[in-house]
């Protein structure tokens, strides 16, 4: 009895089961299952080559290319064109929009001041994460901190706000300041924002 069993046993490892697989097809599929994280974590193409932020995070793994994702505008666009900004870069003193930065900064090197008012002020949009201790305005920020994490996560604030299909919506941009690396998913954040624009 035994040996029948242990016959019966050894078929049912060499042979086809009733779905047609054999056994060692199965403990193959289970080798790659456990594999490939690994495997797609060295392979993997920059964050943007493949679709959206919210397809990519959720993992959306049966249409990951769904909806239509745009790259943004640069910083230097938003910067230099305060008039085509969704919210208010401020007023010159003669209460008109400025043109660019150099329209809202009076005098030269240490002695320069901002002039501009009334400015989207940074702190009242990034609400949780690192917080301007000047209470400066978006466009001040952009105008006078040019390489700086602000400079950066304004862009994108910016292009979340004029554009539906940006990549970032305006909460993962905000997600994004309060975390830079949500999560430890993002390792250079100033190199990841610049993906995300032309």
């Amino acid at each position: 009895m035994s040996k029948n069993r242990e016959l019966n046993k050894d078929s049912k490892l060499n042979s086809p089961t009733e779905e047609g697989i054999s056994s060692s097809r199965r403990q193959f599929t289970k080798t790659g299952l456990l594999a490939s994280p690994v495997l797609m974590s060295v392979v993997s193409r920059p964050v943007f080559g493949v679709g959206c932020l919210s397809n990519m995070l959720s993992g959306n793994m049966s249409d990951p290319n769904r909806g239509e994702c745009n790259l943004g505008l640069s910083t230097g666009y938003w910067k230099e064109h305060p008039e085509a900004w969704p919210i208010s870069a401020g007023f010159k003193p003669d209460n008109t929009v400025p043109n660019s930065c150099n329209d809202c900064i009076s005098g030269n090197g240490p002695s320069a001041i901002w002039v501009c008012t009334d400015g989207a002020l940074f702190n009242s949009y990034f609400t949780t994460g690192p917080q301007d201790p000047q209470g400066r305005s978006m466009h001040e920020l952009l105008c006078t901190e040019p390489g700086s994490d602000e400079f950066h996560i304004i862009a994108a604030l910016l292009n979340a706000l004029t554009d539906p299909n940006y990549v970032l919506s305006e909460s993962q941009v905000k997600m994004l300041w309060a975390d830079p690396t949500l999560g430890g998913q993002i390792t250079d954040f100033k190199a990841f924002l610049n993906s995300t624009w032309t």
